[in-house]
């Protein structure tokens, strides 16, 4: 297969299972069904993986190999080792829409038009979240940062078009190059809509459900910490969180010494089915985000299923529940904003049983992939000259 788009990126689904590698596969899988060939160009995450392939969804994925991080100059041949093979996968497709999903195999400028993405701004993300996974001393870490926003700068001005999937991400892209800013498009999150929608079970009463990784970012700990005070005026209130990470050793510590053992479960990485049932078996979604947070995956999908979600007043996240009313924005993103917004809402179901019947509404259609596909097909024609 030819592919007439290449969607240029870290790493991809099922390689790993993160918001960002969902993301480009599921847009691929999208364009392949509006009758776009579409290809994946990550690096290979597992020795076993294939070099070509081409997945049951119609998506070719080819992968290129990157230094282990094990070695001690990860940090330094890990970029040179992507440029030289991206480069080499440009050649071999010179007719082929680019579409980038992330900086780094764009930062040496490919000799054509593309288009790209920001899902995050990555230097941030850098220093929220290194965990140890970087293999650089701590007195160059900073520099590092310093020339990868630099890069992503450039990036986001050399591009024929940027998309951005909310308003808040805009504010990200003013940060880096304020007149790209102006003219990016806002192309939001895709679900699979034919999969989060309402089920027919009843939700459990004062059941609270997350779905996040287990860093400083997504705020799982300020979470925990406000069960104290949630249970104090709800004792049955129980919060279950899905998903992994670094910081479970932490959280689980925290469960014992709070005494919350009989409140919070810690589910781990669970699959697609019983995440659904949880969004569906829940009385509320809570998306304790620190910070950023560039669309809010949890919060769309929990919100296709029906169940309302409360979030932080933090990135994205209140203008996806911008019409569920105030009250499902907590007033800080820290342990008692949290506690005071779950509190307020247990104590008051008629809240939670009015933004329900206004759940999924039209979210369903704009947010369904072969909706975001076709509206990238515009944006490859406006800005690349694109034609089916």
């Amino acid at each position: 297969m030819r592919p007439d788009v290449l969607l240029l990126t870290n790493a991809v689904a099922p390689d790993k299972l993160g918001g960002l590698e969902r993301y480009v596969r599921e847009l691929a899988a999208a364009l392949v069904r509006a009758g776009v060939g579409a290809a994946v160009v990550a690096k290979r995450t597992a020795p076993h993986l294939a070099g070509d392939e081409i997945g049951a969804d119609g998506v070719r994925l080819i992968r290129h190999d990157v230094p282990s991080k094990a070695g001690r100059s990860f940090a330094l041949r890990y970029p040179w080792r992507t440029w030289r093979s991206v480069r080499s996968i440009l050649r071999d497709h010179p007719d082929a829409v680019l579409h980038g999903h992330f900086p780094l195999p764009l930062v040496v400028p490919p000799r054509r038009p593309y288009f790209y993405t920001l899902h995050a701004p990555v230097h941030k993300e850098l220093l929220a979240e290194r965990q140890g996974t970087y293999v650089l001393p701590a007195a160059v870490q900073r520099p590092v940062v310093a020339a990868l926003r630099r890069a992503e700068a450039s990036i986001l001005t050399r591009a024929s078009g940027v998309a951005v999937l909310s308003e808040f991400m805009r504010t990200q892209v003013a940060e880096l190059a304020p007149r790209v800013a102006e003219r990016a498009e806002i192309l939001p999150g895709g679900v699979d809509t034919g999969w989060f929608r309402p089920g027919d079970q009843p939700y459990e009463e004062s059941l609270l459900f997350t779905a996040r990784r287990l860093t400083p970012r997504t705020g799982v700990t300020e979470l925990v910490a406000a069960m104290v005070s949630v249970v104090e005026r709800h004792p049955r209130a129980r919060l279950v969180v899905a998903g992994d990470g670094h910081l479970r050793p932490r959280i689980e510590a925290d469960i014992a010494r709070l005494g919350l053992a009989k409140n919070v479960e810690l589910l781990g990485r669970i699959g697609e089915d019983e995440l659904r049932s949880w969004y569906r078996r829940a009385t509320l979604t809570v998306m304790p985000t620190a910070e950023l947070e560039g669309f809010g995956l949890t919060t769309a999908e929990s919100l296709l299923c029906g169940t309302p979600v409360l979030v932080t007043p933090v990135g994205a996240n209140p203008e996806l529940v911008r019409d569920l009313g105030s009250r499902f924005v907590t007033p800080t993103a820290d342990r008692a904003g949290l506690a005071r917004g779950v509190v307020a809402l247990l104590d008051d179901p008629s809240v939670l049983l009015a933004a329900r019947r206004l759940l999924p509404g039209a979210r369903a259609v704009r947010w369904s992939w072969d909706t975001v596909a076709e509206r990238y097909l515009e944006q490859y024609q406006a800005c690349l000259g694109f034609r089916r």
